[in-house]
């Protein structure tokens, strides 16, 4: 499933270029999975595309859980 039309690479974990880069990222990012688990994933996509998270990093971390990083 590709909701955001990007080219499909899936890596088993985060390349480099997929690194965090800052804290509020980090912030939005953690609020856009929240999104996902209490209003679905349309509402989630929105969140994070309108707080400017590249379409890459939504489709990673909504759709691949298993690719997220853990909260240190």
């Amino acid at each position: 499933m590709n909701l955001l039309h990007t080219q499909d690479t899936h890596p088993c974990v985060a390349s480099a270029s997929e690194l965090r880069s800052d804290a509020g990222q980090r912030d939005v990012v953690t609020r856009g999975i929240a999104t996902l688990g209490e209003l679905g994933v349309v509402p989630a996509v929105e969140y994070l595309k309108s707080n400017g998270v590249r379409p890459k990093v939504i489709e990673r971390v909504l759709l691949e859980p298993e690719r997220r990083r853990t909260l240190a």
